[in-house]
């Protein structure tokens, strides 16, 4: 003011009437102008940030206010009752400073945000972005959507996506689970959670932990997004990323080679899904089914399990490894079925179409098979062809009998014919309608033949030389081994045979009707894992696979049409 004290003589010069004012009342003058601007400019700016910024945070009440201007800023603090609005949010709390000009609240004692009356959020401090329309929550937070309730230390939500976002351990409820994880991500519209770090899930029923984990808290479903270990009362589940889970219903649906295991059994497939109402389960994609107690092993394509009956269906590569002490049993088929009854206390086996059988000391084909766990019992059925050491055995059924996991006892019903080649490579031969072999230590001991019997056996003497070949018919008859030779044979009625000697032997002779040696047929180890092997799709050579493309080709222009050389005149 100084300053425009001094420049009065200047105004003078063009206004001398001016002068005629004391300088202490203009001094007065100019300082009740500048106070009058900055008073206009001040409000005007005030009512122009009310009208250009909509999202303006509103005071409806407060027990007292006090108001300090500061430069390009003001500034309030609300005392007691706190209460704010800002569109259809509302803001409670003790006390709280209101920064107008930026539009930010900070917010102390009791906070509670209410957005919409769908989402209540409350905590002991709080900040609140006005134009960005974000809380920042602090202290004991606790988010409410009607849905779940989320508790945690620190919570950051945005109005706007309506995303609540915490890092600091939140503890999520809801009406039969509670979730717990180091950090997440929630919509409080699509009620979509997705949580990070040490998720655990968990009820009454059992428990779910994985590192990280989708959640739907309406739908009760979760998406799996990393290694997850589901744990019930009767089973755990191994799932991998693409996995689904109800928690509720208890329905999984597994993707990328996932693995259930109880007590009895593991089951491991590219995909499955468990429906525990109908307690059904279905897999596919080279699926391993390993009973614990049968020590087996149930591997193809597609699989079905109903826990009600007990059944398990394996269908495209079927393969049954059945694993003894010292031996193991391979069974191939079309389709293989396992029962389980643990009512009936029944375990059987069912194969159907192109059986194949192999074990150290048993071979077989036929079109169907049933075994029976529970007394060591095998029924071949259409026509199924054994063999046995050095016995080849043929009918239109057959059923074995195991003992310690070796052949004990074949019956034969139907076309019966059983082989055995000696150490000359002659083939002794019995056939009838029904015949009785019994086996010790796996090695054939007796033969004894119902109905329309025939044999063909060739005589050897001590020192491993022919001397001479039976043929004999008898209805029933009789036949003792030792050493995997006849040592005796017992015609129970009237034979009708004869005894060639070696040089009269024709070859003729020497074979029964139907008589077929299938040792080509005869299935081993190796033909039943390629069998069941898994053969990759050919590919078509591309021309970057080809040797020619490796090798390079000397550069060709495209020919041009042929012109005429123009003739010199």
């Amino acid at each position: 003011m100084q300053q425009s004290y001094f420049k009065i003589p200047q105004v003078e010069a063009f206004c001398p009437s001016i002068m005629q004012v004391k300088p202490i009342k203009l001094v007065f003058c100019l300082r009740a102008f500048l106070c009058w601007m900055l008073l206009f400019l001040g409000g005007s700016m005030a009512s122009q940030a009310q009208i250009t910024n909509p999202n303006q945070v509103e005071i409806i009440k407060a027990d007292s206010l006090i108001g300090q201007n500061m430069p390009f800023m003001q500034m309030k603090k609300l005392l007691g009752n706190v209460a704010l609005r800002q569109g259809t949010t509302l803001l409670y709390c003790t006390q709280a400073i209101l920064n107008e000009t930026t539009n930010i609240l900070e917010a102390y004692g009791k906070v509670k945000i209410i957005q919409a009356d769908t989402v209540t959020i409350t905590g002991d401090t709080a900040y609140y972005f006005g134009n960005n329309r974000v809380a920042k929550m602090n202290g004991k937070v606790r988010l409410d959507d009607g849905t779940i309730i989320l508790n945690t230390s620190k919570l950051d939500y945005d109005l706007n996506t309506h995303i609540a976002y915490y890092n600091e351990k939140g503890k999520i409820i809801d009406k039969k689970s509670t979730l717990t994880s180091q950090e997440g991500y929630y919509n409080t519209v699509t009620k979509l959670f997705d949580f990070k770090k040490n998720v655990k899930v968990w009820d009454k029923d059992g428990s779910l932990t994985a590192d990280s984990l989708k959640y739907n808290s309406l739908s009760k479903e979760a998406y799996f997004i990393a290694p997850t270990v589901i744990i019930n009362k009767q089973d755990t589940t191994y799932a991998n990323p693409g996995s689904q889970y109800n928690t509720v219903k208890k329905i999984a649906n597994l993707k990328g080679r996932s693995t259930v295991k109880t007590d009895d059994y593991v089951m491991t497939a590219d995909t499955m899904i468990y429906d525990p109402p109908t307690e059904i389960g279905v897999a596919n994609g080279n699926i391993v089914f390993v009973s614990k107690k049968d020590k087996a092993i149930l591997t193809g394509e597609h699989g079905r399990y109903n826990k009600k009956t007990g059944i398990t269906r394996v269908f495209g590569r079927a393969l049954l490894k059945n694993i003894f002490e010292d031996d193991t049993l391979f069974l191939t088929a079309d389709t293989l079925v396992s029962l389980d009854n643990k009512q009936t206390k029944t375990k059987k086996l069912y194969a159907y179409k192109k059986v194949l059988v192999y074990k150290s000391d048993l071979s077989a084909k036929c079109d169907s098979l049933s075994y029976n766990v529970s007394d060591s019992t095998i029924y071949f059925y259409q026509k199924p062809i054994l063999w046995n050491s050095k016995n080849q055995s043929e009918a239109d059924s057959i059923h074995i009998l195991l003992h310690h996991n070796k052949i004990h006892q074949m019956n034969m019903k139907g076309k019966s014919f059983i082989v055995s080649i000696d150490t000359l490579t002659n083939f002794n031969q019995v056939k009838g309608r029904k015949i009785v072999a019994n086996f010790k230590l796996g090695k054939i001991e007796r033969v004894s033949v119902d109905g329309n019997g025939e044999s063909i056996y060739f005589a050897v003497d001590e020192k491993n030389n022919l001397t001479g070949m039976n043929r004999v018919q008898c209805s029933k008859m009789t036949m003792q081994f030792a050493k995997g030779k006849i040592n005796r044979i017992a015609f129970l009625a009237k034979p009708d045979g004869k005894f060639v000697p070696p040089k009269e032997i024709k070859s003729d002779d020497k074979e029964l009707d139907g008589f077929r040696w299938r040792a080509s047929d005869k299935p081993t180890k190796e033909m039943i894992l390629k069998k069941v092997e898994k053969v990759a799709p050919m590919l078509k050579p591309t021309p970057q696979d080809s040797v020619i493309a490796t090798k390079k080709l000397p550069s060709v222009s495209p020919k041009l049409p042929l012109t005429k050389k123009p003739q010199k005149k």
